[in-house]
Parts: C-alpha cells; sequence; structure tokens
C-alpha cells in the first residue's frame, strides 16, 4: 500500500528537476573493438525528480512523517497533483505511468525563518513487479 503525503497549506513546489529513466543495456566490446549492445528490457527505470519546497512548519512536519511512514525508501508514495501543477507539458509526457515512486534520499529541511523552512526532497520512479 502506498504512502500518501497528506495535504499541504502551502503551495506546491518552488522547484522541480526531473531525470528520465533509464533501459537495462549492457555492452559486450571484443578483443577487436568490434561490439553489440543489448536491450534487456522494453521499460525505463529509476527516473528522478527533486523537488525544493518553502513551507509552514506543520507542512514540513507532515513531510518528515510521510518519510517515517513510508519507513524511508521501502513504501512506495502517492504524489500529490500540486507536486507537479504547473509544470510543463513535457513532465507529463516523460513519466510513465508504471513506475512507482520512492522516496531516494530522507528530505532536507532548512530552516529560514521562524515558521518557514526550505525543505528538498529526492525522489525516485522504480520498476516494481
Amino acid at each position: 500500500m502506498a504512502t500518501s503525503f497528506g495535504a499541504l497549506e502551502t503551495c506546491g513546489p518552488t522547484r522541480r528537476t526531473f531525470k528520465p529513466g533509464q533501459f537495462a543495456t549492457k555492452r559486450f566490446t571484443s578483443i577487436s573493438g568490434a561490439g553489440s549492445t543489448r536491450l534487456y528490457g522494453s521499460k525505463a527505470f529509476d527516473a528522478t525528480l527533486q523537488l525544493s519546497f518553502l513551507l509552514s512548519d506543520s507542512d514540513t512536519c507532515a513531510m518528515l512523517k510521510c518519510w517515517d511512514n513510508a519507513k524511508g525508501t521501502y513504501d512506495t508514495l502517492e504524489l500529490p497533483e500540486e507536486f507537479l501543477a504547473g509544470s510543463s507539458p513535457i513532465l507529463d509526457c516523460g513519466v510513465p505511468t508504471y513506475l512507482n515512486w520512492r522516496w531516494a534520499d530522507p528530505p532536507s529541511v532548512e530552516s529560514l525563518l521562524p515558521g518557514r523552512s526550505r525543505v528538498q526532497i529526492n525522489l525516485i520512479a522504480t520498476l516494481d513487479f
């Protein structure tokens, strides 16, 4: 069962960085230098998404609780629509629907002012079976 982020009172991310996934390939090279590349699957995996937020204390707490509820990188995540709202249409066509989002790293929290924090999260989209 996927872990939900819950509703955030503050708006969506202030910055997004997306890298599409890799395909499982292997290059075999002979002594002469000639070679061939083999494709081991038809689906990409391990796409990454970095999101930065400017959050209130309650939203920062909700983000940290999501990390804890997902048991770190173990459980899959349900991304709220607001995480991708306002992104370019390119992001819509670059994220395959067969991938499952997970935490890639613990969230990073930088305290800016009382009641305001900059939170950066790194997510990875895995191909699960």
